[in-house]
């Protein structure tokens, strides 16, 4: 269920979003370079359109400065437009790998203090 925007909850969902979006795109651009439109469409559809990117262009502009992707080329898309695409480093690679890492430790970690029981508890009073 959605959070409201006066829900307190709210803050939270904004958080875990932010939190785990660079590492998304960083795994998007591990698997082929991509334009930022390609980008969102992916990371909307892959995520069963639980997360989304409005103006992605700051998360690549910090994910740049941090050395962790670069504008690697241009492409004409079938409109004739040039398109920039993006692609991972090697840096990159090793961050995203770290990020994992953690991900996983803690996903796992939040995963045995509320157990299974505990969830299905709480889907069934919701």
């Amino acid at each position: 269920m959605p959070a409201l925007r006066n829900d307190p909850g709210r803050g939270m969902e904004d958080n875990l979003k932010r939190a785990v979006t660079e590492m998304l795109v960083l795994t998007l651009l591990s698997r082929e370079d991509m334009h930022a439109h390609q980008i969102m469409r992916c990371l909307e559809e892959e995520t069963g359109h639980t997360l989304s990117l409005a103006s992605p262009y700051m998360l690549f502009y910090r994910l740049m400065e941090n050395g962790y992707i670069l504008e690697a080329y241009k492409k004409a898309a079938p409109d004739g437009r040039r398109r920039q695409y993006y692609q991972i480093t090697v840096e990159g690679v090793r961050y995203l790998a770290d990020l994992l890492t953690l991900y996983h430790r803690i996903t796992n970690g939040v995963a045995l203090l509320l157990g299974e029981r505990d969830r299905e508890t709480l889907e069934e009073e919701a």
